[in-house]
């Protein structure tokens, strides 16, 4: 972790108050060792004593502690620093030990099992200004002219992508021709099992000609400021998406990484030099696929066979996995 400067950042240094070990470890284990310095203690009295001696950014702390409890805790450890951020963990769900947890002045409340994102989300909404922006999750933004092409091209990759925390955002360009649209709704449902949100372009959301819909792209670039981006090949037979690539590039001049993927219409023009191993995210892009199949066209195009099978081909470059390939426009892919 690099400051501003470029030099070595300072780490942000947590408070674990938590009697369970299991618990105390697997909550160690989720926090970035490049980030956190973790200090862990297993009862609030030695908590509060070491709050005293050491100076700490945040506290993390169990409800239900021997000795001194956690709304106790809390309670001495604003009255002597009111601004340190104190988050609460707790297996109970009862709305009344939430709300008491609160009155005692915590700050925020997960419950156990305490999911790595949920708790990473909070502690960087709890303490903003401690958390450099370049730590934030990843945005991703997937551009393609139907929703069937992006999950066909790289929707295993997506997968994994939410899968690490990342925030996807699928933007549909469409063609604006009503006769080669796909339902809306398969669309939603689709990027619904992703994980990702969806803007439908040539749907009921914004319709317009071509120039509203780059211009409509070129927003939401601007708002989202995508990380990492996907679109279709140039590579391809299909003019609506070769110019869906060219709208694209034009947009994603910021975008640290962009890679394009093969749609089912691809030429032999198409070079990947960078291969996503997908195997345990399969799963995940055959079911997205499902909402097509009875759509006419999509259903031909998007199946799953020809989903496996052109996993398995390209796969055969990288020790015969499942793959998903992708020419590498600028940076790299997603490890």
């Amino acid at each position: 972790m690099t400051g501003a400067d470029g030099g070595a950042a300072q780490r942000i240094r947590v408070l674990l108050v938590e009697d369970a070990l299991d618990q105390a470890l697997l909550m160690r284990a989720m926090l970035s060792r490049d980030l956190y310095d973790v200090t862990h203690v297993q009862d609030g009295v030695r908590g509060l004593e070491l709050s005293q001696e050491r100076e700490f950014d945040l506290v993390v702390t169990d409800l239900n502690l021997p000795g001194m409890d956690g709304f106790d805790l809390t309670r001495e450890l604003k009255r002597r620093r009111p601004d340190i951020p104190v988050l609460a963990t707790t297996g109970y769900t009862a709305p009344g030990y939430a709300e008491s947890a609160y009155r005692a002045g915590v700050d925020g409340i997960l419950t156990k099992p305490v999911q790595r994102e949920d708790l990473l989300r909070t502690l960087r909404d709890l303490a903003p200004g401690l958390h450099p922006a370049a730590m934030r999750p990843p945005n991703v933004l997937a551009l393609g002219v139907r929703a069937g092409d992006v999950v066909m091209g790289c929707g295993a990759t997506l997968a994994f992508h939410r899968a690490q925390g990342h925030d996807v955002l699928v933007f549909v360009l469409g063609t604006g021709d009503p006769d080669r649209r796909e339902p809306p709704q398969a669309a939603r449902q689709a990027a619904e099992r992703l994980g990702a949100r969806v803007i439908l372009a040539d749907g009921d959301e914004a319709a317009g000609d071509l120039t509203d819909r780059q211009l409509l792209l070129g927003r939401v670039v601007k708002e989202l400021r995508p990380d990492v981006a996907y679109l279709p090949s140039m590579a391809d037979h299909d003019p609506f998406r070769k110019e869906a690539h060219r709208l694209g590039r034009m947009v994603l001049t910021d975008t640290r990484a962009v890679l394009a993927y093969a749609t089912p219409s691809a030429s032999f023009d198409f070079r990947p030099g960078y291969f996503k191993a997908v195997e345990q995210y399969m799963s995940v892009k055959l079911e997205a696929l499902e909402p097509f199949y009875g759509a006419g066209r999509p259903a031909r195009e998007y199946s799953a066979r020809f989903a496996q099978a052109s996993a398995r081909y390209w796969g055969r470059l990288a020790d015969f996995g499942e793959v998903e390939p992708f020419e590498v426009i600028r940076g790299e892919g997603p490890r």
